[in-house]
């Protein structure tokens, strides 16, 4: 099993909005393909700052076949989804973590 993690620098002014985006628009979007389950958003705890504040938002996975097949097919969709809606306010970047016990 693996958690699909991207991770979010959303400025000041575009929190609330992005933060329904994510609930509503990009959780939906993940989910709909059926590979991804256990959705989490999470806010990093001590990284607020004068340019905003970074989110966590994770779907576990269940295997790296699986991501890279969701990837081909879906990850440029996300991207231009999210550069549309929020241009340069919000920046992010996605890891890959395998869960050991």
């Amino acid at each position: 099993m693996l958690i699909f993690n991207t991770t979010y620098k959303v400025t000041t002014d575009f929190t609330e909005k992005w933060l329904n985006w994510i609930r509503n628009e990009h959780v939906p979007f993940m989910l709909k393909p059926g590979v991804f389950s256990n959705p989490q958003i999470a806010k990093v705890v001590g990284s607020e700052d004068e340019e905003g504040v970074s989110y966590s938002v994770q779907f576990h996975i269940a295997d790296m076949n699986t991501l890279i097949a969701w990837h081909n097919d879906y990850a440029l969709i996300f991207q231009n989804s999210c550069a549309k809606e929020f241009g340069t306010s919000v920046n992010f970047f996605s890891t890959v973590l395998e869960l050991v016990s």
